[in-house]
């Protein structure tokens, strides 16, 4: 039973971030803390103007619902933002980044449907009603029909239960604020398949899988040699709720394929192609031993083991990478695990 404790932390911020992975941009009580969330800017590449590179770091504690992590490129324009997060102290960082280079929001990519990574669409196109969205319409449509409806009664339930602590019950509301206003999270352009995109000077190859959901989209910027992965890299663990296994792990050969030096994972620090690397073979590592009969805990120990290396004050410690990749590991066991969509 002690062990209850962390696996229903890792369902309340992974199964619940999930459900309410739509969560709205609702006004938190966490006051914003920039020291902690906001990573140094990353250096300009010589070869191109204005191509700065900044990372807003995702919130991620045990009781409250996460944000993904945010990577914003400036092009001659303005700025491209890779997803939006979920709280509003989240969306707030972004406004004040496009302030801090008088420039507007030119364009917003969405990696996937999970609402810790799409929910600030709703504050910024309102805030620039000339963005362009770019994401997987299908994989949305159909997420707010089934997976994000599901959790829209689970967090009303959630949310008007007085056992639920108050910061929780706060992230919850806010969740079910954006799926009801799930309208607002469809994009302009539906991103179907590989694609290179000119945003006001800056080019971008956005690649497409149906690896953490059934509509992932990831980023490789060839003038920074960057890429922004979304739930394609985690930390402390692979979040697997909406994961197509196989097909996440030869996605993770597709990212290698790049000649990137450096990756803004979904959750977590940037990672170098090294890191990567490592990431990689601990996740092949972890379905293999899911898929054999050795038990859950030898797999969250061999995971944990693993990626000792890449954990850090931001991506979760050893006591999470065991608790989240145990979970996963019995997840993975169970019937019909498989989303419908994993062909």
């Amino acid at each position: 039973m002690k062990a209850w404790g962390l696996i229903l932390s890792a369902l309340v911020l992974v199964c619940t971030g999930c459900v309410c992975t739509g969560c709205a941009a609702t006004v938190s009580a966490r006051p914003p803390d920039p020291d902690m969330q906001i990573s140094p800017r990353l250096p300009d590449p010589p070869n191109f103007d204005r191509a700065g590179v900044d990372v807003i770091r995702g919130f991620f504690a045990p009781g409250r619902q996460p944000d993904g992590n945010t990577v914003i490129l400036a092009s001659a324009g303005g700025l491209i933002v890779f997803d939006t997060g979920r709280h509003a102290d989240h969306a707030q960082k972004i406004a004040d980044i496009a302030r801090s280079h008088d420039a507007p929001v030119l364009a917003i990519i969405n990696s996937h449907w999970h609402l810790d990574h799409i929910s600030g669409n709703i504050p910024l196109r309102k805030m620039w009603p000339g963005a362009t969205v770019y994401s997987n319409d299908a994989a949305l449509t159909d997420a707010l029909g089934s997976f994000l409806a599901r959790g829209l009664e689970s967090n009303r339930t959630m949310a008007a239960d007085p056992a639920t602590p108050p910061a929780l019950a706060d992230d919850l509301r806010g969740d079910i604020v954006t799926v009801e206003q799930g309208a607002l999270l469809h994009p302009g352009i539906s991103v179907e398949g590989p694609v290179t995109l000119n945003i006001a000077g800056r080019v971008l190859q956005l690649h497409t899988a149906s690896a953490a959901s059934a509509g992932d989209i990831w980023l490789y910027d060839p003038a920074a040699r960057l890429i922004a992965s979304g739930d394609l890299v985690t930390l402390p663990a692979p979040f697997l709720d909406t994961a197509c296994p196989a097909k996440w792990s030869a996605a993770l050969e597709d990212v290698l394929a790049q000649p990137f030096e450096r990756l803004v994972p979904g959750h977590g620090r940037e990672m170098t192609r090294a890191d990567v690397m490592l990431y990689r073979d601990a996740f092949n590592a972890l379905l293999r031993c899911a898929a054999s009969d050795a038990e859950a805990s030898a797999c969250a120990e061999a995971w944990a083991g693993s990626i000792g290396s890449l954990l850090d004050d931001q991506s979760g410690d050893a006591v999470a990478a065991k608790a989240y990749a145990g979970y996963y590991a019995g997840l993975l066991r169970q019937p019909g695990a498989r989303p419908v969509w994993c062909a």
